[in-house]
This record gives structure tokens, sequence and C-alpha cells, in this order.
């Protein structure tokens, strides 16, 4: 989980306490459990991400295709499932926090985060230790009055009682094997009534579970510590356990000013437990409490809108995000198609050499008759154009593939298919450097590439394609195989007729599907670019902006990389390619977060070379 990721889960948890909290003002004369309950959910959303709830949707599958989520829902959606729309790797950072800096910052807050958890923890543990040591320093009581309330009670088979010689009021320990921690002389001070009624809160308690559900919120402010609402929820919590047992004592039928007496006679002569999880008598506010039982401000059971109140919460905060997941899950990005050894395709022969040059030259292409020309390049590098990804689409694999530089030709049959060629590739890395690889999918930030205008007009620069590349592409291959000279694409500087250019600061291309233009893209953005146009066809473009490297990644990483070609003078001036993608292409480029594939490297060998 990254940086960004704990901010986004912080800022929907936040949403979702202050939505509680108006929740519970509009229940406020309602049964105190009936708060609790809401409150403890309140807890339990800070364990529980929203990317999770929607991960569990994505991974519905529709038998039929879904139709777009429509623009305003988007919109809403994105507001909601992720605050930080802006990924800190877009923000320009000072040089201190880059790089390094950046990693020695998230150390920093992680040592820092850690030693608040361990402070907590610690802190917690040294006073469990002094109530277990009440405890087991304890005799039971198995005779004499309070025994015989307790067992009048029904309570003897649910817990122990055990008498303590400490000034600790009357509490439950534990949460597996609950113990009753009875002060040793509190029955010289209260009457048969007033133990019967302490009695009877401390056993609300225990069928209650407040210890279990106690332990679970002190785990939420251990981990969140940092954070004044997690404190804030637990002391709702205990307000509203308490008031719930005493609801429930004067409900059993307990006279309300005798159950008052013996609360503050408790609290004139023990102290209250220093754990949470260890509920007694004394909690909350003690002055608003002996005012409710007094006047017998007890709370209603829920009616039919309180219920459609409730219900309608529960489902916009757990159902609506597994829903949205559901909902926007798209395509995925260059979804990974690892093909079975000894059924993919090919190259017939293949050279592979180390190259220790040193040049900072890379250069790929294929040349006429099928030849892959490959020189200066990584391991990491071969992969990604294999199998068409992006730098962030692949992880893991040894140090070297990063580093080690190689120079490969590779021949392909004649009339083979050129959409065969990345097979081909993976066929050659599986057989030459056993690369092993596996895929795992991955929530990440993407842009979808969708139109700007709702009437789906292009930009001037976007333009159906004049050419059929297909047929193009067949005419060459049947001219080359003649063994007749082919003419020249394009002048220099030229739109290709088939294909992308890439310069510095401009992109063209000529046949392109708009897939094809939304992997092309995805190379200058930082992230991948989904179509999400609904467009078929293929179209010829040309854009220019102000080339920002910092965007772009160690390669192109869909289809044929081609060298940069300088800087153009035209460009001065230019903006940036969100604005170009707008203006020129009559396109948006809008932030979302979709599941993504990665290319997971296992392992990889140094080839022998030949």
């Amino acid at each position: 989980m990254t940086l960004e990721h704990v901010m986004d889960h912080l800022w929907q948890s936040t949403l979702v306490v202050a939505a509680i909290a108006l929740l519970t003002l509009g229940l406020r004369r309602t049964l105190a459990q009936t708060r609790y309950w809401i409150w403890f959910a309140a807890s339990l959303k800070f364990l529980i991400p929203f990317a999770a709830l929607t991960s569990i949707g994505a991974q519905f599958h529709w038998r039929e295709a879904l139709p777009s989520t429509p623009a305003e829902w988007t919109f809403a959606i994105e507001a909601v499932s992720q605050p930080f729309t802006v990924s800190l790797a877009d923000i320009a950072l000072p040089q201190a926090m880059s790089a390094d800096g950046g990693l020695r910052f998230v150390t920093v807050i992680a040592t820092i985060w850690g030693l608040g958890c361990a402070t907590v923890l610690s802190v917690w543990l040294f006073r469990w230790r002094r109530v277990s040591a009440a405890v087991h320093a304890g005799a039971p009581i198995t005779s004499g009055r309070v025994h015989d309330i307790f067992t009048r009670l029904g309570a003897s088979s649910m817990l122990p009682l055990v008498a303590s010689d400490t000034s600790l009021e009357p509490g439950v320990f534990g949460v597996v094997r609950p113990v009753l921690l009875w002060p040793r002389d509190i029955d010289t001070r209260l009457d048969d009534a007033q133990v019967h009624a302490i009695l009877a809160h401390e056993l609300a308690h225990v069928r209650r579970r407040d210890n279990l559900t106690a332990t679970a919120h002190m785990l939420v402010e251990a981990v969140f510590w940092f954070h004044p609402l997690v404190w804030w929820i637990g002391t709702r919590l205990v307000d509203e356990r308490e008031r719930a047992c005493d609801e429930e004592v004067v409900r059993l039928g307990h006279e309300p000013h005798v159950y008052a007496e013996s609360i503050l006679k408790t609290c004139q002569f023990y102290v209250e437990s220093p754990l949470s999880c260890v509920p007694g008598v004394t909690g909350s506010d003690l002055k608003k409490r002996i005012e409710r039982i007094m006047a017998h401000r007890h709370g209603t059971t829920l009616g039919t809108w309180g219920k459609s109140l409730l219900v309608s919460t529960a489902v916009m905060t757990l159902a609506a995000p597994v829903a949205i997941g559901a909902l926007t899950v798209a395509p995925r990005p260059d979804t990974l198609e690892l093909t079975a050894a000894g059924t993919a395709p090919s190259f017939t022969t293949a050279t592979v050499k180390v190259n220790t040059t040193g040049a900072p030259r890379v250069m790929m292409r294929v040349t006429p008759g099928g030849i892959w020309d490959a020189s200066n390049v990584t391991l990491e590098s071969m992969v990604r154009l294999a199998y068409r990804l992006q730098e962030f689409q692949v992880a893991g694999g040894p140090a070297w593939i990063y580093t080690d530089r190689f120079d490969i030709q590779a021949q392909s049959e004649q009339g083979s298919a050129p959409g065969e060629f990345g097979r081909r590739m993976q066929t050659l890395l599986s057989e030459r450097f056993n690369l092993k690889v596996h895929t795992e999918t991955r929530e990440l930030p993407i842009y979808a590439l969708v139109f700007a205008a709702s009437d789906g007009s292009r930009g001037p620069s976007l333009t159906p394609a004049a050419v059929d590349c297909v047929a193009f592409a067949r005419d060459r291959a049947a001219t080359a195989a003649r063994g007749t000279p082919l003419t020249p694409v394009r002048q220099p500087g030229e739109r290709p007729t088939c294909g992308t250019m890439t310069g510095s600061g401009r992109l063209s291309g000529g046949g392109a599907t708009m897939e094809q233009l939304a992997a092309t893209l995805s190379q200058y953005t930082g992230r991948i670019v989904v179509d999400r146009t609904d467009v078929s066809g293929s179209f010829d473009y040309e854009l220019r902006f102000a080339h920002d490297p910092g965007l772009r990644g160690r390669g192109p990483g869909a289809g044929l990389p081609v060298p940069p070609e300088p800087a153009d003078p035209a460009n001065a001036g230019a903006v940036s390619i969100f604005t170009a993608v707008h203006e020129q292409l009559g396109l948006k480029l809008d932030a979302q977060r979709a599941p993504v594939d990665v290319l997971v490297i296992d392992s990889a060998d140094r080839p022998t070379e030949n």
C-alpha cells in the first residue's frame, strides 16, 4: 500500500464518520444499543478500505457488456472512491523529495507511525497485566450473599465470580473466558437490591460481548493512533454501551433510584478500569447517565423511518462501493496472454550477444524480410515489448534484467502474420533467457480516453484514416518478397502512412485505432491510457505538445519503438499533452483507477551467446 492509498483511505473513513455522526443524531431517540452498533461499524470502516470493496465488485464478470457509465456518475464515483485524484507521483515535488529523498520521507513516516503504535500497545499491555494480576490474585466467590444473588440471576454458568482486594470497580475481564472481578468489600457498602442492579449491569456487558468489540476498537486505535476521530469514536462507544446497559437494567425491573444510587456508591469507593475492554459500571458521563436513569429517558425501538435510514446508510457504505466496482470495471488495459510452451509462434533463427559498448543509443526495428534487429537493449525492455506493457506493469526479476545490454537478430518465417510478433518474442525470451513469469491484477491509476464534447465530435487533428493499413502492410510484404526495392514510406518529419512516429513533443500516426492511440499516449502520461471512446475504425492524427520527460517511461510499451526525432522548433510554447489531446484531437484524459494486469518476473537466466 502506497502513501497515496493511505491518504485516500483516511479521507474516505473520515467521510464515513461524518455521515454516521449525522445518522446517530437522527436516531438519538432510539435505543442506545442501535447507536452503539452504528458507531462500531464506523470503527471497523477504518480497517476496511473502500478500494477493497470496489475490488470485490470488479471481480464480477458479466455475460454481456455493461453500458458505459454516464459522465456524471463517473464524476460522483471518482469523488468518493478517489478523493485524492492527483497521484502523489504527479505532483512536482522538491528535489529533496525525489528518488532517495522520497524513500527517506516514507521511511520517516513509517518509523513515526511504528513508534506511536508500539507506544499505545505498550501502555495497554501494562494496564492489561495490572488487571490480570488482580484477577489471578483474587479468589473465586462460591458462597455468601453476593454469590446467591449471582446465582439467582443465572450467571454462575456464564462466567466465574472472583473477589479482588484492589480498588478497581466491578468489571468483566477477558475475551475468550471472561471473569467478573468483584471488589471484596463492596457488599458491605451496598444492600441486596443495589448488588443485584450492579451485577445485572455487568451481565448485560457479557451478553452484549462488549469485551470483544472494545478490544476490536482498541486495535483500530493502535493502528490509527494519529487520527483524532478514532479516539472520539472510542468515547462514543463507551458512552452508548453504558447507556445500553442502563436501559437493560431498568427494563429488567430494577428501581431507577436504587440503580442510580448503586452507581454513585460504586464511584465513591472504587476507581474505573484503566482499559475500555474491561467494562465496568462507572464509564461515560456519569451526570448525564444518572439524569437519564432518574428521568426514565430511555430509547425507543426503531420505527419504519429509522429502519429505512439505517438500511440506506448501510447500503451506501457497503453495497455502493461493491456496485461501483462492478459498474466501472472496464476491459483490463493490456490484458496479458501468456502463451503455452510448444504452441506459440517462434522465430526460425535468432542470435543473442552481450553488448558491452556502453553506448547510450538503443535501437529496435523490423527490417524488410521479417528480421527483427535490436541493439543495446535490456531484457526488461524486451519483456515490455513482447507483452505490450508500460514500465510500471513489469515487476520482480533479478537486477541484471534492468541493466545488462544485448544485441539480438531474429528471423521470422516468410509470410508470417505481423500480429504474431509479440508471441514470437515471448517464445524467444522463454527459450533463450529461460524467462518465467506470472500475472497479477493490481488497482492502479489510469487515464480513460474519452471524447471531450458530449456529442462525440473530433478535433481538427484527428481524421478518418486515408489508407487501409492491413492491405498496405500486405502489399509491402509481397513487394519485399519479390525482391523489388521498397520506396520510402515517408519523408523525414512527415506523418507516417501507417504506424506511429514519436518525437520530442510530437506524436503522429496513420491508420491507428483508438485503442492504439491510447497505447501510444501511455508512453507520455506516466499511466496506462484506456480507450473508452467506444469508436471503431482507424484514424490519422497529429499531436504537438510540450514534452515532459518526467512523465515518460524508459521506452514505448505498445508496439515497436521508434528512435525519437530531434526536438521540433515549431513546438516552442506548446501546451501540455493533456491540453493538446483536448484541443487538437477533441479527446480528454480522465483520471480514474482500474484493475491493471502486472507481469511479475519470477526468474530469468543470462543467455548463452551464439
